[in-house]
């Protein structure tokens, strides 16, 4: 969807990206959340630390856009470069990260992400690719931020049918009861129509969209009624300079054989 000269896509890396300062330390996902980190980098927050699931520690733009956190071009000039073991264990779940970005490419009302099956596990539509150390984000991140690009309701049902990277089940008290650390889970999710809250009962909603969105946008977009409060803050829009550095990223994403959403 094209907005006054630039697509919500694109706003909605700025937003993502607004969320990484120099002070912080994230764990960032495959995808969109590397995107972001080096959006953000470029923008705002060049001395931010990110660590990768696969044990890499960085705290510089990388020459190379690194196609996922295991390509060892995102290891130059590292400061560190352990094992997954280290960054998901004493970095993730020593509490050492400020900011967790995982991507939620099928995510449920409360946050429930599935990225293993479509229908029955046994016998699925569509068999996913798995985990990755998505369950491992989701289940001791602090300051968990998801991440869809997509505005089909497809990609948020009202349940998902497996859940591999565990939200807040069917209220918090779920997730409580279950044992995951006080801080943990879904924060915020940014997609292209804006930013998501979680509520007291771990339910989705809209709390900033981005110009031009509507109400009727966002209900299109969910496969269960949303909950829209009145009076939206709407977020402001890119500035020529932050698309410019956008579309630079997509570029070299491009280059490396990532698929954008225009193609």
């Amino acid at each position: 969807m094209v907005k006054a000269g630039y697509t919500l896509f694109e706003q909605m890396l700025v937003t993502g990206a607004q969320f990484l300062s120099n002070d912080t330390v994230a764990f960032v996902g495959f995808h969109w959340p590397m995107v972001m980190a080096r959006i953000a980098r470029r923008l705002q927050a060049p001395s931010v630390t990110i660590v990768y699931e696969s044990g890499i520690v960085e705290d510089r733009l990388t020459s190379v856009f690194p196609t996922s956190p295991c390509d060892l071009t995102a290891a130059e000039g590292a400061i560190a470069t352990l094992g997954s073991a280290d960054a998901l264990y004493s970095w993730l779940g020593s509490g050492r990260v400020d900011l967790t970005m995982l991507e939620a490419a099928v995510v449920d009302r409360f946050g429930n992400i599935n990225t293993t099956a479509i229908g029955p596990y046994e016998h699925p539509k569509v068999r996913l690719p798995g985990s990755g150390g998505g369950t491992e984000l989701s289940a001791l991140g602090r300051g968990l931020l998801l991440v869809s690009a997509s505005t089909n309701p497809r990609s948020y049902p009202d349940r998902v049918d497996y859940i591999t990277s565990p939200g807040y089940f069917g209220g918090r008290s779920e997730r409580t009861a279950l044992g995951y650390p006080e801080e943990t889970g879904p924060q915020h999710l940014i997609n292209p129509l804006g930013i998501f809250g979680f509520d007291e009962n771990g339910e989705m909603y809209p709390t900033k969209l981005h110009a031009g969105v509507t109400p009727e946008d966002v209900s299109a977009s969910f496969s269960w009624p949303i909950r829209i409060g009145k009076n939206i803050e709407i977020l402001p829009t890119p500035t020529k300079d932050q698309l410019v550095i956008v579309r630079e990223e997509l570029e070299y994403a491009r280059q490396r054989l990532y698929t954008l959403p225009e193609d």
